[in-house]
């Protein structure tokens, strides 16, 4: 079983897929995979980011992993490939800046990610991939990696049979969008008259 652990940067999926790792499940971190076999793409300094060759990044997990043994692949971009089952990790969008901010990303990067994850953006491409009882989403937001990967280890041994309550649409951040739209509002009027960002 192929399960993605994926979310908006920012969301824990790194510290979580190490404790997954710590419990002795078989966990594929997609940056440093795709970094190793030449799959990144041309760098975006403005926005930190590379773009990764996700036709390339599915043909070598096909070659390099074996069939029928179940790995989480984690990354943001996991859910667009080929998986059993997606496990998005959701965070407060205002926690969600806090942690950007404190990895130092650009403030359009930081506007970006959290209008993002207020949108559930990720939630609903992979809902789109691979339809609701295939999709759950965790709130980190106020837990330790440690016990979001417990809940996740537990699950995925039962491969997520009675993981309804974690079904996509009770986790919503709409209202962050309205408390904030100002704030956007007066960012992209920024740029679009070429002041500082701030």
């Amino acid at each position: 079983m192929r399960i993605a652990l994926t979310g908006t940067p920012g969301t824990g999926k790194s510290a979580v897929g190490r404790e997954l790792a710590r419990l002795g499940l078989s966990v594929v971190s997609l940056n440093s995979f795709a970094r190793g076999r030449g799959l990144l793409g041309v760098r975006d300094r403005a926005r930190r980011t590379r773009e990764m060759d996700l036709a390339g990044l599915g043909r070598a997990l096909e070659r390099e992993l074996p069939a029928g043994k179940g790995v989480f692949l984690e990354g943001h971009v996991a859910h667009l490939l080929e998986v059993d089952h997606a496990v998005v990790l959701r965070c407060s969008p205002p926690v969600l800046r806090r942690r950007l901010a404190a990895r130092r990303y650009p403030a359009a990067k930081v506007r970006e990610n959290s209008l993002a994850e207020a949108l559930d953006a990720i939630t609903a491409e992979a809902v789109a991939r691979l339809g609701r009882r295939r999709v759950s989403e965790l709130d980190t937001t106020r837990r330790t990696a440690a016990s979001v990967a417990s809940d996740i280890a537990r699950l995925s041994r039962g491969r997520f049979r009675g993981a309804a309550r974690l079904r996509p649409g009770r986790i919503d951040w709409s209202g962050d969008i309205l408390r904030n739209a100002g704030y956007y509002s007066a960012a992209r009027a920024g740029r679009a008259a070429g002041t500082p960002k701030h």
